[in-house]
């Protein structure tokens, strides 16, 4: 049976068993003996951590594969076992040297990126840099962004900033939440956190039209014009445009034709009466209405040509904030 020894007993037996010929006192038991004793200490010699210092490795080690399509580890397929962990003596950061690494690596789909150091904000090439473009990547944003209903703000609290939410199943029509003013930078004009200063509804049109037939010129949330005798016109609002009737409605007309000169104006009164339709979400079934009446001097009921109407008011779900004070005598 051979013998397990280390390098140094292995060394002191062929010293020993083959010394110099000179006498013939070699046997081919020597040989054989010390042969078999260094093919069954091999495995001890090299894990005996002897190779550390001693009889360092001083190539690469290149475990070969005999069957890589193997599930489980194992000595046949030419595996790496490391059952305590790894150590790296030459790391760049000199801290990490004395680190024992336990955990396997977790392959290109498992690593958490944000626990990754050193990334600079900049997680991977195909990333959008969080501290905005880098020049010398030209990174911009080239591809849509969804954000899932976050804010986008300097602070990262939630509620401030802008918000996009999704209002339909497709995903074609977002609103746009804010939580401040918009500012102009060129000349410092503001947009007040509010929508409550612009026209719901606007049109311009001409009432006397061809064969009784209102023409409209331009027009915003206007679903029709009806003439319902001369001077008498019935306007219909888009649904949904008011969250009821108590709108502001503001109408004009004076002039005698569209192309008219400076000279051609008719003094006409509008009367914006009979306001009409149901309130909340019902308008989509007996929309908003409101009647547009011109009148000249004389009180007759005219068709002018230049008619425009302005409308502002509360869109569902709304709120008007404080009311005024009301003071009476």
């Amino acid at each position: 049976m051979p013998n397990q020894l280390n390098s140094g007993q292995l060394i002191a037996s062929i010293q020993l068993d083959l010394a110099d010929n000179n006498a013939g006192a070699i046997s081919a038991f020597d040989l054989r003996h010390n042969m078999e004793d260094i093919a069954f200490s091999i495995n001890k010699v090299v894990s005996s951590g002897e190779t550390e210092v001693e009889f360092p490795f001083f190539n690469a080690v290149k475990l070969s594969k005999s069957d890589s399509s193997s599930p489980t580890a194992g000595a046949d397929n030419g595996d790496l076992i490391a059952e305590s962990g790894i150590f790296f003596p030459f790391a760049d950061a000199v801290a990490k040297r004395t680190k024992r690494q336990t955990e396997p690596w977790l392959g290109d789909t498992g690593i958490d990126h944000d626990s990754l150091l050193n990334l600079n904000n900049d997680t991977h090439l195909q990333y959008y840099n969080r501290l905005g473009v880098d020049a010398s990547r030209a990174n911009a944003l080239l591809g849509n962004m969804a954000t899932d209903n976050r804010w986008i703000n300097t602070s990262g609290i939630a509620g401030v900033g802008f918000q996009f939410i999704q209002t339909d199943a497709g995903a074609t029509e977002q609103d746009i939440n804010t939580s401040g003013n918009i500012k102009f930078m060129r000349d410092n004009s503001l947009i007040p956190n509010t929508a409550k200063g612009v026209a719901k509804a606007w049109c311009t049109f001409d009432a006397s039209g061809v064969g009784n037939v209102p023409v409209v010129r331009s027009w915003y949330n206007i679903e029709s014009i009806e003439r319902l005798a001369q001077g008498k016109l019935k306007v219909t609002f888009a649904s949904g445009v008011f969250v009821e009737n108590s709108y502001v409605a503001i109408g004009t007309s004076n002039a005698t034709t569209a192309s008219g000169s400076q000279e051609d104006f008719t003094v006409n009164t509008v009367g914006l009466v009979m306001r009409e339709g149901n309130a909340g979400p019902d308008d989509s079934v007996t929309k908003r209405t409101v009647t547009y009446v011109i009148r000249n001097e004389n009180g007759d009921y005219v068709d002018s040509e230049i008619c425009d109407l302005v409308a502002y008011g509360y869109s569902p779900s709304e709120t008007s904030g404080t009311p005024p004070t009301m003071i009476g005598l």
